[in-house]
């Protein structure tokens, strides 16, 4: 793996973690901005690294791309939070 591939790799992956984060805490707003982030870095990653046009059907699928893994992760958190409060909720008392 190339150092340019790996540095990829690791932004997606910080950007999924400030995904599920948002979802967590319920922070819809904070998500969007966060989701707003990652759709511009890809388009510009696309556009200088890839030459890429923006009405292209590969840039427009990436974007979607982008946009439904960010809506997974953000669902991923929020299911984990839900799942977490309730099962905080139902322990019995001492």
């Amino acid at each position: 793996m190339t150092p340019l591939v790996a540095g990829l790799v690791v932004v997606l992956i910080a950007w999924m973690v400030l995904c599920i984060l948002c979802g967590y805490r319920r922070r819809l707003v904070l998500f969007l901005g966060v989701l707003v982030t990652g759709l511009t870095l890809n388009q510009v990653w696309m556009y200088l690294g890839l030459q890429a046009k923006p009405t292209e059907l590969n840039a427009v699928v990436a974007q979607l791309a982008v946009v439904f893994y960010g809506l997974s992760a953000f669902g991923a958190g929020w299911f984990v939070s839900r799942v977490t409060r309730a099962w905080v909720e139902s322990r019995v008392g001492d």
